[in-house]
């Protein structure tokens, strides 16, 4: 008799027998998009898939492996990726596991320590080059110089007028093409570690033919949290949360501005209050990394990042985003 074993909410549970699965999908402890696997099968397949367990009666015969092949057991090795056509969970059916993000981010920078210090130091290093450089634009626009006003004592002050506007904004201008590029770059990275994919520091400079829609959607996205933010906050909050992901759908599907928001509205359904409490456990861990000296965030902000990136994988394909194939650290998703 083939023993089962079944993922929900990132956790593998078994071996049970066929009849325990009916019964746990009867009492509703098992969902029709929860993971299912045994040693007749080559990979995990969703619930629902698995003839018996919700519908026709008990078959649990599935297609078999090629007799060759190593898969025997839930702990053997996994060498190959998945499928092309990886298919998406209907949206919102899986709901987003904050706590479930987070944990795996921590798993992902823990493992992927290395590629992440190296990317960060360079990432980072760029961004500083990219604020110095609009320091001085500042300094030669008159943005931000000391003013000491000794009439009623030593009162130092800073001047926001701009001596030469073109120049102000021509600097301006560059400096937040070149951070967006950078995080085009940054979010194709994270999405590749996610999946279990190659990465190198090149990476970041290979996005350049999406920054045109990337800043077209900044700008529109800004605007509109912006104006949302007018209006008591929260309607700002609700847009950021429901239209956030756009950067991500222009990085991973090489979506255009408004079939990015289109998509981002779409993953986010039945997500959007468990996107804002991730949010907010995602805050309270760079929180605490600053209360650390400011050392801890060199390691929250790889963990939060690296979570981020789980949570849209997470809305795409369900929980089985924050999974590795039995018995390695292959990521389920690996391929995408």
């Amino acid at each position: 008799m083939n023993e089962w074993y079944f993922a929900k909410g990132g956790q593998q549970s078994g071996p049970v027998t066929f009849e325990q699965l009916v019964e746990l999908a009867g009492k509703g402890e098992l969902g029709p998009n929860d993971l299912l696997w045994n040693s007749t099968m080559k990979d995990w397949a969703p619930a629902n898939q698995v003839p018996g367990i919700f519908d026709a009666p008990p078959n649990p015969s599935m297609p078999t492996a090629d007799p060759a092949n190593p898969y025997a057991a839930p702990q053997s090795a996994w060498n190959e990726p998945a499928a092309a056509g990886f298919p998406e969970i209907v949206h919102g059916s899986d709901p987003l596991d904050a706590g479930g993000c987070i944990k795996r981010g921590f798993e992902l920078a823990k493992r992927n320590a290395g590629n992440i210090a190296i990317v960060f130091l360079v990432y980072f290093a760029l961004s500083f080059a990219v604020g110095l450089v609009q320091g001085i634009v500042d300094a030669f626009t008159g943005f931000g110089q000391a003013q000491v006003d000794f009439s009623g004592g030593q009162v130092t002050t800073y001047s926001h007028e701009v001596k030469n506007w073109p120049v102000f904004i021509i600097g301006r201008i560059i400096t937040q093409t070149f951070s967006i590029f950078l995080a085009l770059g940054l979010t194709r990275i994270g999405l590749n570690l996610v999946s279990g994919k190659a990465v190198s520091v090149g990476m970041l400079f290979g996005q350049g033919d999406k920054l045109v829609r990337a800043i077209l959607g900044t700008l529109l996205f800004g605007i509109a949290v912006g104006v949302g933010c007018l209006f008591l906050i929260v309607p700002g909050i609700y847009i950021a949360l429901r239209y956030g992901q756009y950067m991500m759908a222009i990085v991973d599907r090489d979506m255009g501005v408004m079939d990015a928001f289109s998509y981002s509205s779409s993953v986010t359904t039945n997500n959007r209050t468990n996107l804002f409490v991730f949010w907010l456990l995602a805050m309270l861990i760079c929180f605490a990394g600053m209360l650390a000296c400011g050392v801890g965030l060199l390691i929250a902000v790889p963990i939060v990042w690296m979570a981020s990136m789980v949570a849209y994988r997470w809305m795409q394909y369900g929980h089985r985003a924050a999974l590795d194939h039995p018995g390695t650290q292959i990521p389920m998703i690996n391929g995408l």
